[in-house]
């Protein structure tokens, strides 16, 4: 089961602040499960606004720093990722792969409820969890009237876009928009971030939906083409190798005024069956699905460790538990799939089929138990350059411009140290 290994202890941890004040407070969180909460459109947000503008500019200042925490903060940005994922009831899943979607109803609940789970293990969590709290009980009801869970919810949540769109603009808002923009990746999310960055007051459900076309049309799509010529096969079975380039995004980082986006990058010779198998030995055996595990890793801020026999069997146990779509991700609807995505566990990756003599070339640079290349280093990025010269690139090959500007504009964890 997904992330069971770091499964949020939900309800009794919550309960455990009891209160018989009237004012909301922890113990006043609901379950994970909450069923499909809608938030209200940016317009309904903006009208409730412009009705009390006081009102909300008294919360920004508030808003600024929670969402500062869950954006630009070294330790909780990737913390709210396991809380989204991990919060769930047994047979009951999270917000799944929309692990980074801070700005939707049900993952900002999450995103509460592992807070404030966590405050006693991070003073970092314990501040998040009293700022939410504090927002989202400044909703005031009439005498013998009751304010409804999702009534506070939406207090947060357009406590938060007001912010983003109206407040002026400062560098800790710069920085929060741009986080937002790397860790919002799935077509939903990013789209919500779009337009929160861009201050727009109006969205309808065609600009979503040419949103998400777009995103199938110009990722998702040409990455399925890519590996099911690289790895032909029948559904999850096939034996013919290809040489791949792989560069995922799994977070963002600051560097002086800016966030900029975490990059990894490997590369792999795997078959179709290689990819696609779930077997408990995958992290193990098999080089590219290590990989794929550390950005895992990385993204939701787990750890492995470094001593070859307890990896071994860390990353056994994670074959054992967790059970992620990356054949839908690679090969769509040829594999089987009755849903693909251009985003896998909120981590996006740009691809290079690559020609025989590339992949020996940077081969040679693969370092450390994970299998990763040194982004920084000019060799590699020069080996880069000319492979993809030869190669065929699909998905965010955005991340090619990137790499080419400067390890100013990126941050590559060193996981082989």
């Amino acid at each position: 089961m997904l992330l069971t290994a770091v499964a949020l202890a939900s309800a009794a941890a919550l309960a455990s602040a009891a209160s018989t004040s009237p004012v909301f407070a922890i113990c006043d969180l609901p379950g994970p499960n909450i069923g499909t909460v809608t938030q209200q459109n940016i317009e309904w947000k903006l009208e409730r606004y412009e009705h009390n503008p006081a009102t909300y500019q008294e919360l920004w200042p508030d808003v600024e720093t929670l969402l500062s925490l869950l954006c630009t903060d070294p330790e909780l940005s990737y913390a709210k990722n396991r809380y989204v994922a991990s919060d769930h009831n047994v047979g009951e899943v999270g917000a799944g792969s929309r692990s980074a979607a801070v700005l939707s109803a049900n993952a900002m609940h999450h995103i509460v409820r592992g807070a404030c789970s966590d405050r006693f293990r991070s003073a970092n969590a314990r501040r998040a969890c009293d700022l939410a709290v504090k927002i989202m009980g400044s909703v005031t009801a009439k005498a013998g009237q009751v304010v409804s869970y999702p009534m506070r919810l939406e207090r947060l949540l357009t406590a938060c876009t007001t912010y983003l769109i109206i407040s002026d603009d400062s560098l800790k808002r710069n920085l929060i928009v741009q986080a937002l923009g790397l860790f919002a990746l799935c077509g939903y999310a990013a789209f919500n971030a779009m337009v929160r960055r861009a201050r727009t007051n109006k969205t309808s459900r065609e600009d979503l939906m040419n949103h998400l076309e777009g995103t199938a049309r110009q990722k998702r799509r040409p990455v399925q083409q890519l590996f099911s010529k690289a790895c032909p096969g029948n559904l999850l079975q096939g034996q013919t190798k290809g040489c791949v380039l792989a560069i995922g995004t799994y977070g963002a980082s600051r560097k002086g005024d800016k966030m900029v986006p975490c990059l990894s990058g490997t590369v792999f010779e795997a078959s179709r069956s290689d990819l696609c198998t779930k077997a408990y030995r995958r992290f193990v055996d098999i080089p590219a699905q290590s990989w794929y595990l550390m950005i895992f890793i990385l993204h939701f801020g787990l750890w492995l460790p470094f001593n070859a026999v307890m990896l071994a069997w860390r990353r056994w146990r994670w074959g054992n538990q967790i059970q992620y779509k990356l054949a839908s991700h690679l090969f769509g609807e040829t594999a089987g799939a009755c849903k693909s995505s251009a985003t896998w566990y909120g981590c996006n990756f740009l691809y290079v089929r690559l020609q025989s003599v590339d992949y020996e070339a940077l081969r040679g640079h693969l370092k450390g138990p994970h299998y990763c290349l040194d982004l920084e280093d000019p060799a590699v990025l020069e080996l880069i350059s000319q492979a993809c010269e030869r190669g065929e690139a699909a998905g965010y090959e955005e991340f090619l411009a990137t790499l080419f500007d400067g390890p100013s504009h990126y941050h590559c964890e060193k996981t082989w140290q």
